[in-house]
């Protein structure tokens, strides 16, 4: 091992003459830079590695277009499938809310406009399963083919779109207008909308 530079050396020795808080204030002083860049390297580890322990997987997305669902009722559509699911702590359903699809007069455009953009990004990266929506939505969806043939999804059912209004969640919810629901035709989890169908319908 090749000998320590006198500077080294002298540090070392200083260092040892030093005892308490003149110690730290003497290693601070000199060797602040490393020391913050090793505390910045081991918090950006440890972030990554709790990221990874906590994240969660999204065992299905869930959208909601035009509809305005009460705590109660988003409570149901997650916490509620994922438990009747046996989904682990891990698993969670991920729902979109607040997407507003209109052509009606007063309508915010801004609005609208950011919401097409947040869905059409959802499709694209198929992080979209089920569909909550009214007549509006529900025809705007048809019209850019993005509904499924929902007896390819679940057997017994028929056509592109399910007039949910009479399910009990949906209904002791008092939507003043019918709520559809619709499969997206690229959904990354087709089994797990089947089985969200079957638990909203009963």
């Amino acid at each position: 091992m090749p000998p320590l530079p006198d500077r080294t050396r002298q540090e070392l020795a200083a260092l040892r003459g030093l005892h308490g808080r003149k110690r730290l204030a003497h290693i601070w002083a000199y060797y602040k830079a490393p020391i913050v860049i090793a505390l910045i390297l081991l918090y950006i580890a440890g972030y990554a590695v709790y990221r990874q322990a906590t994240r969660k997987e999204d065992a299905l997305y869930l959208a909601l277009v035009n509809v305005e669902p009460g705590a109660a009722l988003t409570e149901q559509l997650t916490e509620g499938f994922a438990q009747a699911q046996d989904f682990t702590p891990k698993q969670q359903v991920y729902l979109y809310t607040g997407l507003l699809l209109s052509e009606r007069e007063g309508a915010d455009q801004e609005y609208v406009y950011a919401s097409e953009m947040r869905i059409t990004a959802a499709v694209t990266a198929q992080r979209l399963d089920v569909l909550l929506m009214n007549a509006e939505a529900r025809d705007a969806f048809a019209a850019q083919g993005y509904l499924a043939d929902l007896s390819q999804i679940a057997p017994g059912l028929a056509g592109r779109w399910l007039d949910v209004s009479a399910a009990p969640a949906i209904e002791a919810a008092g939507f003043p207008e019918a709520v559809y629901l619709g499969v997206l035709a690229n959904a990354p989890h087709p089994g797990r909308a089947a089985a969200f169908i079957d638990y909203l319908l009963t």
